[in-house]
């Protein structure tokens, strides 16, 4: 990424003096579960970190309190049990991007959930952990989304999707992940070290990252970064690699700060607005 580039996003962040928060979107972020409310929680905060304007939890009753006590004041709360709530909260709420799939659990229900989803709403969604596996050797489904769809598997969960082998993708990953954005009219984010961003037209390979950041809860952090610049950036490959990026930048500076194996996932997401004030 060229600094041209990165200077002319980072801009588009800054707030102006006679903007509000819906100026800046508003991400629901679909997440958590009884033992697993953490996962929305990170993902939650790095979207308010990187500057959405508005950031909704969507849980279920049985880990709205245990999701309350993990979160921050600023977090607001829906509980749903079905996606025609989780519809009806988009229409209302003026909702402009969604997450689903951190600390979710992936069964035959979630998959009907989140199919009736991206059937119904043409704003961004990004799937990510269980939303992303429940389409496993299904994924063809992807093709009739109304919605902009986003998905963020690292290798594991990419071969149990395409049915491909590990060592297949690795041979070479931008051409594995090019192909399967262009056939599946998705963008694909394959993350790992020099994590691929490809759109069907475009390939991104991100150079930004540390080995520190091989910890449980990354993956949702990067998830709360993409919900939030897709939602004021306007192009979404633009959005999608500079979310990578600046995920890979707060990952690098929290290993300078704690070391090489002390980082957690929450480290690097209080490092995102220093790393977005000084891109700016």
């Amino acid at each position: 990424m060229n600094k041209k580039d990165i200077k002319n996003f980072a801009l588009k962040l800054i707030r102006k003096a006679d903007s509000h928060k819906y100026d800046y979107g508003h991400a629901l972020i679909v997440a958590g579960s009884r033992y697993m409310p953490g996962a929305g929680v990170l993902c939650c905060n790095a979207a308010m970190r990187a500057g959405a304007g508005l950031v909704t939890y969507a849980v279920k009753e049985n880990f709205l309190n245990n999701a309350c006590s993990l979160s921050k004041p600023e977090t607001m709360f829906f509980v749903y049990e079905n996606a025609s709530d989780i519809l009806g909260f988009i229409a209302k709420r003026k909702v402009s991007s969604v997450v689903i799939g951190p600390g979710l659990q992936a069964d035959k229900n979630l998959k009907k959930f989140i199919e009736k989803i991206i059937f119904s709403v043409e704003i961004p969604v990004i799937l990510d952990a269980g939303g992303i596996s429940v389409f496993n050797g299904k994924c063809g489904i992807f093709k009739k989304s109304k919605a902009k769809l986003i998905i963020t598997p690292h290798i594991g969960e990419f071969s149990k999707l395409t049915n491909k082998k590990p060592d297949e993708i690795k041979k070479d990953k931008a051409a594995v992940s090019a192909d399967f954005a262009a056939g599946n009219s998705v963008i694909c984010i394959l993350k790992g070290h020099n994590t691929i961003v490809a759109d069907g037209k475009n390939i991104y390979i991100n150079d930004s990252g540390a080995p520190a950041m091989a910890k449980a809860g990354s993956g949702d952090v990067l998830s709360g970064i993409l919900a939030a610049f897709v939602c004021i950036g306007g192009d979404l490959f633009e959005s999608s690699k500079f979310a990578v990026y600046v995920h890979g930048l707060s990952g690098e500076m929290s290993e300078k700060e704690k070391g090489n194996s002390g980082v957690i996932a929450s480290d690097i997401v209080e490092n995102i607005p220093f790393i977005m004030r000084r891109l700016q």
